[in-house]
């Protein structure tokens, strides 16, 4: 966030939508007591995008998150200011992670803002340049992964082995996935890319190396993709079915798998049955893992299955040679990780 201006004025109860000043201060004070907006510093900009998600995100106000959307497509640039469109559009996905990936933020708020999300993506403005290719405003969201880019840097990626991973970096971590996944969930976003490197990082590395606190984020972690966005996952499966994909692959279909998966390097049904297993097996009993974090596998693993089942006929519908509905997969060009879906 920029270094500007420091926000402690939260207090005033001015409705939003009665005041022609979008930035009126909301009366919201669980939005403003979130570590990550608490301790920030903010541009003019950012603190009257901040308002308005303080009040589009308040449950008990029907209505809220469209009024939220109304005025965050009001305040928008002209298409034709390219620079400065592009400019907001950053700065109004900057500010919605920030609140996403806070470590005290609450799965209400997450609901609340893909539910703007939702709303938004329903709104037609027109074509962006994006640095060189054209994008849809509201439905492509253009700027959303550059901004989410920013953010995406996994705390354990680069560590030694004996370095214990805080509990707030795990929150932090956690959040921004479970945050990915609703939106992946709710076809808001695609960020495929994220959601693979995270059950690839949990269940298809030898973790018997690492230190147990990186475990339990990394299997908690691959537990939410699942719980919010296993359909897609499974969608995307059964269109790979006898695909046959290679490194050179021109679909963005190539991924490869870790030490322990086998398997064809793609999001197939035998990768997703790998994944089953490897959750069952880390929830076992002899697990070095607290019971709480056992337990959550062995309930993703058994949600795999119910939803596998009630997808069933889906698959024995499929026929590899008439693919009649969409690719749901993404496309490897600018917007690299939220594509439409």
């Amino acid at each position: 966030m920029s270094d500007t201006i420091n926000r402690t004025d939260t207090t005033s109860t001015t409705d939003i939508t009665t005041t022609t000043d979008p930035t009126a201060t909301i009366d919201d004070s669980s939005l403003f007591d979130l570590e990550s907006i608490r301790d920030g510093e903010y541009s003019e900009e950012e603190w009257t995008v901040l308002k308005i998600f303080a009040h589009g995100i308040q449950p008990a106000m029907p209505g809220v998150a469209a009024e939220a959307a109304h005025q965050f497509d009001i305040l928008c640039p002209p298409l034709e200011q390219v620079h400065e469109a592009n400019h907001y559009l950053y700065t109004l996905w900057n500010v919605m992670i920030t609140i996403a990936r806070s470590p005290d933020v609450t799965s209400d708020i997450h609901v609340q803002l893909v539910g703007i999300l939702q709303i938004l993506r329903q709104t037609s403005k027109g074509e962006l340049d994006v640095y060189g290719a054209k994008r849809r405003v509201w439905r492509d969201s253009p700027q959303l992964s550059y901004a989410m880019d920013a953010f995406f840097s996994d705390p354990m990626q680069n560590v030694a082995t004996s370095v214990e991973l805080t509990p707030r970096e795990a929150l932090i971590w956690r959040n921004l996935n479970s945050f990915a996944a609703r939106c992946l969930g709710a076809d808001v976003a695609g960020p495929y890319s994220d959601a693979m490197y995270a059950m690839r990082s949990a269940l298809e590395e030898d973790l018997s190396t690492i230190e147990t606190n990186m475990i339990r984020c990394k299997v908690q972690v691959a537990c939410d993709w699942i719980l919010h966005a296993a359909k897609p996952f499974l969608w995307w499966a059964r269109e790979n079915i006898d695909y046959y994909v290679t490194p050179d692959d021109q679909e963005g279909q190539y991924i490869e798998g870790g030490a322990l998966y086998h398997g064809p390097p793609a999001m197939c049904l035998q990768r997703w049955a790998f994944w089953q297993g490897r959750f069952e097996e880390i929830g076992k009993e002899d697990s070095i893992l607290d019971e709480e974090t056992k337990n959550i596998t062995l309930e993703t693993a058994r949600l795999m299955k119910t939803i596998e089942s009630s997808m069933a006929p889906t698959f024995l519908q499929y026929r590899p040679d008439n693919r009649s509905w969409q690719s749901r997969n993404p496309q490897p060009v600018v917007q690299k990780m939220y594509q439409d879906i």
